[in-house]
């Protein structure tokens, strides 16, 4: 027998579960992360070693032993692709609970789940007390910050850019973990086009973290901050966040990297091999870029009327449209009622923010919200039905640019964003049944579905998630989840779910069938 004859006998025993195998691989790369984190723990004087050693080797264990007990079929339909990812992304998030709890920093198992979803959703949405962060160890901290990294670009990604072997199931996984509703094929191969995804992500890192140590704020904070600016995750290093630094250039920094993390990382791609005019050629950059400009200029003039100063003004509202219009959510309040706590503005001034937390940045990015495309396709179909009326017999396609979006992909996106603000309205309903307040629990329910950080209410940027109670945290940390992954495969696996349930309720009751 052949070497090549006793690998497929192997490979046959192995459970065929595209799920599960990814499953395995995900772990497995959390743990490295956790390895990462210990070693930062060490290098940094923390005093989290055994904890995050500890975690990583179970996570490590418990994905290996996966990953070789099972395999991925020849055959992916849709519904499995998006089961792989769902289910990656909850036991990811399950283990990711383990270096708060092990090192006692977070010991009840909800809020540890709760931070740990927060990370890899890249929401940025936290339990952590300001006394939190002062006894936090470093390497703690670090995994905290690195879980959105990972979460950025997606685990599934990296799987893929390092194991070609899933041939062509990777596209699918691809196009299941993308923030955006497509993903665009950078190279004829979808290993390399996933490697080429992580090199951009990662040199954007390096040069971000450069960039922010350059500013004197310490080699910690800068790579912490990094790693949310790229993933446009949000959390940071500092108990008052972005405020914690009240420097101008540190906030011009994050302005620019946030603008470029919620666009197109293919518009990056191809911009960095020499071709930046595509990106004014892109339509949705155009609309994303334009409509962030105006909101700035509106909330500054809102602002400056009510009393700020200008240069005060633009500074607050540059930062806080461009952290919520990229889903990022950094806050660069120095507390309570301070000039960015912006559930201190005028209503109108917040008005502007809600409505960046429903759309967020553009497709192919690591934002999360609607995203632009969609909303600026949906504002393309109010305008027709308005044409429609007074030319009934009249063909007008929708476009997207120059380009004519098919009747299909319209239909799609139409019941996208139906899906997406029904939910949120069930959301929010169940959170005020459950005792938020009416602004705390909408705008709460509207920020996680797009992960978005902060909230307005008693959820805004100088307070913290532990306000809701913890049922609302729970229905909270699941909109976080499908938000992350969007409506149509959470919707799926929950359907393919069901129907497995449903079968095996079945054969119990009538065996015999």
């Amino acid at each position: 027998m052949t070497d090549s004859d006793e690998a497929i006998k192997v490979g046959s025993r192995r459970f065929p579960s595209v799920a599960l195998h990814m499953v395995g691989l995900a772990l497995v790369f959390t743990g490295g992360g956790m390895f990462l984190s210990a070693l930062v723990d060490v290098i940094s004087g923390g005093h989290a070693f055994w904890a995050l050693v500890g975690s990583g080797i179970i996570t490590v264990g418990a994905g290996e032993l996966i990953r070789r007990s099972t395999r991925v079929p020849g055959d992916l339909p849709p519904r499995a692709v998006f089961a792989a990812v769902s289910v990656s992304w909850i036991v990811t998030s399950f283990f990711g609970v383990l270096p708060y709890m092990l090192s006692g920093l977070l010991p009840a198992f909800d809020g540890a789940l709760f931070e740990s979803i927060s990370g890899f959703t890249c929401t940025g949405s936290s339990v952590f007390s300001a006394e939190d962060f002062e006894v936090a160890s470093s390497g703690v901290l670090f995994w905290r910050q690195l879980t959105q990294w990972f979460g950025g670009m997606g685990i599934i990604v990296l799987a893929v850019a390092v194991l070609p072997f899933l041939g062509v199931g990777g596209l699918e996984l691809i196009q299941a973990e993308a923030p955006g509703p497509t993903s665009d094929r950078l190279a004829p191969r979808v290993s390399e086009t996933a490697r080429r995804l992580w090199i951009v992500y990662l040199g954007f890192t390096v040069i971000s973290a450069l960039a922010l140590l350059a500013t004197g704020i310490g080699w910690f904070d800068s790579t912490g901050l990094a790693l949310a600016l790229v993933s446009t995750g949000g959390f940071a290093p500092e108990a008052a966040s972005i405020g914690a630094y009240d420097s101008v250039t540190v906030e011009v920094i994050l302005i620019i990297g946030m603008v470029i993390g919620g666009s197109s990382f293919t518009l990056l791609y191809n911009a960095l091999r020499g071709k930046p005019g595509l990106y004014f050629r892109n339509s949705e950059f155009r609309y994303y870029v334009g409509g962030m400009a105006l909101a700035v200029t509106a909330v500054t003039i809102l602002l400056a009327a009510n009393g700020s100063g200008v240069g005060e003004s633009l500074r607050m509202a540059a930062f806080n449209v461009a952290t919520l219009g990229t889903s990022t959510g950094f806050g660069n309040t120095t507390g309570t009622g301070s000039p960015g706590d912006f559930t201190f503005w005028v209503p109108a001034a917040q008005v502007i923010l809600f409505m960046f937390m429903w759309v967020g940045g553009m497709t192919g990015s690591t934002s999360g919200g609607m995203k632009v495309l969609r909303a600026q396709v949906m504002g393309r179909v109010a305008w027709r039905e308005l044409r429609r009326a007074e030319r009934p017999r009249a063909v007008l396609p929708i476009k997207a640019g120059r380009e004519v979006v098919d009747e299909r992909v319209v239909g799609r996106i139409a019941g996208f964003v139906l899906l997406y603000v029904a939910i949120v309205v069930v959301a929010g309903l169940v959170l005020t049944m459950l005792g938020s307040d009416l602004i705390t629990g909408f705008t709460g329910a509207v920020s996680a579905m797009g992960n978005m950080g902060p909230a307005l209410g008693e959820a805004g940027p100088a307070s913290s998630f532990a306000v809701y109670s913890l049922p609302e945290r729970m229905t909270l940390a699941a909109l976080m989840i499908v938000g992350r992954l969007e409506v149509f495969p959470m919707v799926l696996t929950l359907v393919v779910a069901t129907r497995w349930v449903s079968r095996k309720f079945s054969v119990a009751r009538h065996p015999l069938r």
